[in-house]
């Protein structure tokens, strides 16, 4: 898993989540040694991309959108921006969440992006995943 934000309380929820799921991750700051960990760590995955960050999320978000089709990203954005998150869906994210995400949530979305391809969900608004059949 790869994060790219600069906010301390989202990098403390992410550490619970994947705490909570025994994994390994790659945090970052810069858009740049994001775009590098996604091209050079072929097993990646999972990317959550925190939009605070400024317009190089939403670059990030479509340069993985071109580049690694494969690749679920969640977004996080600030205080439920309904039109960031219609944005991130447009460019590619796999769902959506506000910054008050709790590490819980991550964990259950991180999980199930992390099925096989044809078990995986849907996305949703709200960043809630429905299962497809």
């Amino acid at each position: 898993m790869l994060l790219l934000t600069n906010d301390n309380q989202l990098e403390e929820a992410v550490a619970g989540a994947l705490l909570e799921l025994d994994g390994v991750s790659h945090l970052t700051s810069d858009a740049d040694d994001a775009l590098e960990t996604i091209c050079g760590v072929p097993d990646l995955d999972v990317v959550i991309i925190d939009f605070e960050h400024g317009p190089h999320g939403m670059t990030l978000l479509g340069a993985i959108s071109t580049l690694r089709k494969d690749l679920p990203v969640i977004v996080i954005t600030h205080d439920d921006e309904k039109h960031v998150e219609a944005l991130a869906y447009a460019t590619g994210a796999t769902a959506c969440f506000s910054k008050q995400v709790l590490a819980t949530q991550l964990a259950s979305a991180i999980r199930e992006l992390c099925k096989p391809r044809l078990e995986r969900a849907t996305p949703q608004k709200g960043g809630k995943l429905q299962c497809k059949r």
